[in-house]
Parts: C-alpha cells; structure tokens; sequence
C-alpha cells in the first residue's frame, strides 16, 4: 500500500545487498544555508532519517535502485514546533548517484502544515559520504 510521501517495495524486489546500504552523512543546501543530517538505507529498501536539523530531524521512507550505479530515495520527515508538538511534514523525493563511499543526488521536498496543505516545495541538492 502507497502512502502520501511513502513508496512500498514491489513484492519480490528488494535491493540487492550492499549498493547504498548502510548510514550516511549528508549534507543538503536549502535557500537559507547548508545542513547536515544523518540517513540509514536498510538491505530490504527502508530508508530513515536518524538526526537532522530542527524542526524536523527524524523520519522514514523507502528506497529502491535507479538505473546502473545510483539509487532513488523518498523519505516523510515529521516537523515538530518549539514545544514538541506536531507541526506538519516534508515529503523528501531524490534521485542520487552512487560513487564508492559518496552520493550526490538532487530532488524535491514538500513542506505541509499539520493540515496536510503544501506549504512550499523546493529544489534541493545532496551530498553523502559513508559513516
């Protein structure tokens, strides 16, 4: 089943072993500057967000191979406010290339309000190396 912001995997087609498998630092660019999160790519197609920036920082996804040497990722991150509270989300949709032990890759995020309406999308570029 398909979810707002989340792919399943195709029954029968998980990712191959090793490939983007396993923790990365990336560091994206957004308008107002550069930032760091950590993601985690599980064998079976999973893909979560361990830390990142505030208000956001946590979230999951799925990923799946794309053409010979690169992967597509899409992740729903959750934002939270000052207080801990719900705040909406952002519906992260990339494409990357895989060299070795780094990717760049480039795509949308989608913000949403807590009501689920789209409060702007933005292009944003990536870069990841192996933790």
């Amino acid at each position: 089943m398909e979810q707002q912001g989340i792919r399943e995997p195709a029954p029968g087609t998980a990712p191959a072993p090793g490939g983007p498998v396993g923790t990365w630092k990336e560091r994206f660019r957004l308008p107002d500057g550069e930032f760091v999160s950590t993601i985690h790519l599980t064998p079976g197609g999973r893909a979560f967000i361990l830390s990142g920036p505030a208000p956001g920082g946590h979230g999951a996804g799925t990923w799946e191979p794309h053409g010979e040497k690169g992967f597509a990722y899409r992740i729903a991150e959750r934002l939270v406010d000052e207080n801990g509270a719900y705040a909406g989300w952002v519906d992260i949709d990339h494409r990357a290339d895989l060299d070795g032990d780094t990717f760049t890759s480039s795509g949308t995020s989608s913000v949403y309000d807590a009501e689920d309406n789209l409060t702007v999308r933005v292009h944003v570029e990536a870069r990841g190396t192996r933790a």
